[in-house]
């Protein structure tokens, strides 16, 4: 399922920890996302991201969305299409009047649903490439 403003062609940028980035040969560029950058927040809360559509619309690139953040963080887009086939649910969340503000928060999406099993979490992975990661 999805927010009903979210086009199922839509992507999900999600923020991968320098050490959730794999070596793969058959991924683009070899490295991906491992499974572990696609669990709900530590906090207990769910997954989030930010829209692309709204990245772009807020005249925002996938790398905004690491702003801040330190070398070797990276982005992965998520299809949209594949959180719906997992089960996932995609719904707006835009931060407003945060203590520290980020350029993409207006952007903000929360991925709800279950992430187990891991072979659900694996899908997902294989199917949302990176397209960044910080130099």
């Amino acid at each position: 399922m999805r927010d009903q403003d979210i086009a199922p062609d839509d992507l999900v940028f999600r923020r991968i920890r320098p050490q959730h980035l794999v070596k793969d040969p058959k991924a683009p560029g070899g490295i991906r996302a491992s499974a572990a950058a696609f669990t709900d927040e530590t906090d207990g809360s769910s997954m989030s991201g930010y829209l692309n559509s709204l990245v772009l619309d807020l005249g925002r690139t996938a790398q905004d969305v690491v702003h801040g953040k330190s070398a070797n963080w990276g982005v992965a887009a998520i299809p949209v299409e594949a959180l719906i086939a997992e089960e996932q649910v995609v719904a707006l969340d835009p931060i407003t009047n945060p203590q520290v503000p980020h350029p993409c928060d207006l952007a903000h999406v929360e991925v709800h649903g279950v992430k187990e099993p891991k072979g659900r979490r694996d899908r997902i992975s294989r199917a949302s490439p990176l397209v960044y990661i910080i130099p």
